[in-house]
């Protein structure tokens, strides 16, 4: 925090931004700039390098580099003196996110956020890392500003090479001649090999859920498969086995410690392998993509599996989550909730997971005779449960957090009651903490920015639970209100019924241009939403948003999709297809065209012309890592499939 000798605070210019990362910098002694032509002229009237730094308000690592460097006095007058300094909502700006991670992976093999990136006038990045601890922050800071006086112009040519060969990376040249179902079994082997078939997942630690990358795919290609009469032997196994590593994988996930048993929902990543310790951050993208594996696995499974009634239990649990702590009283869902809280209303110094852990002694005086029966259950231990190689900044010691540690039969045995006594009395005891918790515990901090594209996948994810939950009438009604609720809000907020065009968020007013992944996820919502309401309102305006997306992304010299909006100050206009935490803007696109070819017969031929381009224009590469397009590989193989028109006629 920036203040003076009076102890009056100092704002910088964010103090006027509107994205909730950025407000949370506005305190900062540093001289903090938004992306824009203010900060670009500065660095050029004055020949100064730039520091951009990217991040986003949920990440606690970001919060971490924050506290210690950007509120830091020292650091932040040797920032000010020898750079122009931006900040960036990777959320609000993914297409400036997106090209310098690229530079960052490409330069150190590694990526993630915080992102720092140092930048010549004109934009080109000559440095890049994540975090760095604050002497060594200051040492490179130094040492950078130094090199730019010294030989500026050998950081001008090293960006300039840089840019030029990630525009050399991104030409690459269509392969029409694809096959898809190949490719298909490469990505399921590769998952097979990978699975972890003790804790489920599909890597070493930290583990990210990453639906999009791993359950997503399976679930596809198991439905395809087990519901083809003409599969073969080998077909079947296969796809039998890539339904059971999914759901086991998704029921390890409900019943880890990344998954908040007091208030729903689950968090980003676990730091451990058995999604014991998570980072506690919860992200809507998140929610939205489990609950869509949830309901697709839920499917595929006999009503006789008790993994089904897992799967159900985990929609539910996440649609009453995002109901009641992400969504506006105007009907858009909010991004996300932050890693660190204060412990208590007394405490003035965050700490990470301080709402969601719990010591043995708060669980005893709380629950009373319900307490050894719950901490049994939920593996409570008088020292706490986490791991101390798995709590780095020692936060958690003396805590627990809450995982199944013995299922509800083990549990009813330990104590000599039923199981539906033991589901009674951990039902009771769950209630008891959560309020507890939400009348002592600060709740995490926000971030209420609405997001065009992470609504589209909350809007999918709610449509289908309307279809797929109907015995439960009141849940399902409720996801289709909910569904009906955000699409308005758009419609209300962020598109622009004269021009067609989507604002990608919106926070005391709309934010930024809408990107690709605003286009494709809000149209898969649409299209979901239409399916599940049978309104034609919800598939004419997806066709109109398609049209859009066309006019703004399409590439008609080399086919396929740009991820980015045309943007002066944006070097190179990317395609990245490939998927990381949600399915990338193309994969989407690519199956929202194929679907809309069937809906809107006049187009039929103009969708399944850019579908094939789509394909095309990434055909090398998925030929050469089709596990890293797993969701253009299972669109593409739904096509291949085909779609199943019911037509009804009225009396």
């Amino acid at each position: 925090m920036s203040t003076s000798s009076q102890g009056v605070r100092h704002l910088n210019r964010l103090a006027k931004a509107k994205s909730p990362y950025l407000l949370q910098h506005a305190e900062n002694p540093v001289d903090w700039y938004e992306w824009g032509q203010e900060a670009f002229d500065k660095a050029k009237r004055e020949n100064k390098p730039i520091f951009l730094s990217v991040g986003y308000s949920a990440c606690h690592w970001c919060h971490v580099l924050a506290h210690e460097s950007f509120e830091d006095e020292v650091t932040a007058k040797i920032m000010n003196e020898h750079y122009v300094n931006i900040k960036v909502d990777r959320e609000e700006r993914p297409d400036v996110d997106r090209l310098y991670m690229t530079f960052l992976q490409a330069t150190t093999g590694g990526g993630g956020w915080p992102m720092s990136v140092w930048l010549t006038p004109d934009l080109h990045p000559f440095f890049a890392g994540t975090y760095f601890p604050p002497g060594q922050f200051r040492q490179i800071l130094l040492k950078l500003a130094e090199f730019w006086e010294t030989d500026s112009e050998r950081c001008i040519n090293s960006g300039k090479q840089v840019i030029d060969a990630i525009k050399e990376s991104s030409n690459i040249a269509p392969e029409h001649d694809i096959s898809i179902k190949p490719l298909a079994s490469e990505v399921f082997q590769r998952l097979e090999k990978r699975f972890d078939s003790v804790h489920g997942g599909f890597d070493r630690a930290p583990k990210f859920p990453s639906p999009a990358q791993t359950t997503h795919f399976l679930a596809r290609y198991a439905a395809l498969h087990l519901t083809n009469p003409h599969a073969s032997d080998e077909e079947k196994k296969n796809a039998r086995a890539a339904r059971d590593m999914a759901v086991y994988t998704l029921t390890k996930i409900f019943n880890g410690g990344i998954h908040d048993f007091v208030g729903g929902g689950f968090s980003r990543y676990s730091v451990d392998e058995r999604w014991h310790v998570p980072h506690f951050e919860k992200m809507l993208y998140d929610e939205a993509q489990l609950l869509m594996s949830a309901l697709d696995l839920y499917q595929l499974l006999p009503a006789t599996s008790s993994d089904k009634k897992t799967l159900e239990l985990m929609a539910k649990d996440i649609v009453t989550y995002v109901a009641r702590d992400l969504r506006s009283p105007e009907g858009g869902f909010y991004s996300a909730e932050d890693a660190d809280s204060l412990p208590s209303y007394d405490s003035t110094v965050k700490k990470e997971g301080a709402f969601y852990v719990w010591t043995a002694n708060e669980i005893d005086g709380i629950l009373g005779t319900n307490a050894e029966l719950f901490k049994y259950h939920f593996g409570v231990e008088a020292e706490g449960n986490c791991d101390p190689s798995h709590d780095i900044q020692g936060e958690l010691q003396g805590q627990n957090v809450l995982y199944v540690a013995h299922s509800l039969e083990e549990t009813a045995k330990n104590f000599g009651k039923s199981a539906e006594e033991v589901e009674h009395a951990l039902e009771t005891s769950l209630k008891a903490l959560r309020d507890h918790r939400d009348k002592h515990r600060p709740r995490p901090h926000l971030d209420d920015k609405i997001l065009t594209c992470w609504n589209g996948l909350m809007i999918s994810g709610l449509s289908r639970t309307y279809e797929v939950l109907q015995a439960d009438q009141e849940i399902a009604s409720q996801a289709l209100e909910l569904a009906e609720a955000s699409a308005r809000f758009i419609r209300h907020n962020l598109y622009n019924e004269q021009t067609g065009e989507l604002k990608r968020s919106y926070r005391e007013g709309q934010g930024p241009t809408g990107q690709a992944d605003d286009y494709a996820f809000f149209i898969q919502g649409l299209l979901d939403l239409y399916e599940a309401s049978a309104k034609e309102e919800y598939l004419t305006w997806a066709i109109r948003l398609q049209e859009k997306q066309d006019e703004l992304f399409y590439d008609p010299k080399d086919g396929g999709y740009f991820a980015s909006a045309p943007d002066e100050h944006i070097l190179i206009r990317m395609k990245d297809a490939q998927d990381g935490a949600e399915p990338s803007a193309v994969s989407v696109t690519l199956s929202n065209l194929q679907r809309l070819a069937h809906f809107a017969e006049d187009k039929h031929a103009d969708y399944n012309e850019k579908a094939k381009s789509v394909l095309a224009s990434n055909g090398q590469l998925l030929s050469r890592a089709p596990y890293a397009y797993a969701s253009m590989v299972s669109a593409a193989l739904l096509a291949e499939k085909g779609y199943m028109q019911v037509c009804y006629i009225l009396a």
